[in-house]
């Protein structure tokens, strides 16, 4: 006896794996503290179907797909110099002591309070 298709039953049931895969890849995401918590996630599903010229019968194609959340943009400081007269770019690290050449007199602005100080 013949089973008509329905969402359950088209491909054997793969349709319902394929949309179980990506639910745990969406949900890994939302957990995932680098996305941002309030991103919109989709689970995407497509059947494509092409009847042959007699319309008797048709090829099916079964996809399903997520869109995930962007990763949350993280901020950091660098530096910029020259260190042996070679241009470089580093991060601020107390440690690191003397980081560039020295450049000669110049001023340096508090950007907070506006203040200009002369070294």
């Amino acid at each position: 006896m013949e089973q008509p298709v329905t969402i359950f039953t088209i491909g054997n049931g793969v349709l319902g794996e394929l949309f179980d895969r990506e639910l745990e890849r969406v949900v890994s995401d939302i957990l995932d503290l680098n996305t941002k918590a309030d991103a919109i996630r989709t689970i995407s599903i497509k059947i494509a179907i092409k009847p042959d010229e007699n319309r008797n019968f048709g090829m099916v194609g079964i996809s399903v797909s997520s869109s995930l959340g962007q990763p949350k943009p993280v901020g950091t400081q660098i530096f910029f110099g020259k260190k042996n007269g070679k241009v470089i770019a580093v991060e601020s690290i107390p440690q690191q002591g003397e980081m560039f050449d020295k450049l000669g007199p110049r001023s340096i602005v508090d950007f907070k309070t506006g203040e200009v100080t002369n070294e």
